[in-house]
């Protein structure tokens, strides 16, 4: 996943230790488009930061960052 974490850090311009805020559960599926990760019904994501009022930063169980808006959120995921 060495990859995928220097390619975040460029992106977002993360510095610092990458921790786990909490982990969600995606109870709709999206598909990728633009800066947004895909999800699936189903995929526990952990949550890095809240990048946006909207927007989370999350990781998927592939070591893939990238953003979600939190309409999924929106009674669509469940926190652990």
């Amino acid at each position: 996943f060495e990859k995928e974490e220097k390619e975040f850090r460029k992106k977002f311009k993360f510095e610092g230790e990458i921790q786990v805020m909490y982990q969600v559960t995606a109870a709709c599926s999206k598909k990728a488009s633009g800066r947004d990760l895909a999800v699936q019904v189903g995929e526990i994501l952990d949550v890095i930061s809240n990048s946006e009022s909207d927007k989370l930063i999350c990781r998927n169980k592939e070591g893939k960052y990238n953003d979600i808006y939190d309409d999924i959120g929106d009674g669509k995921l469940s926190k652990y």
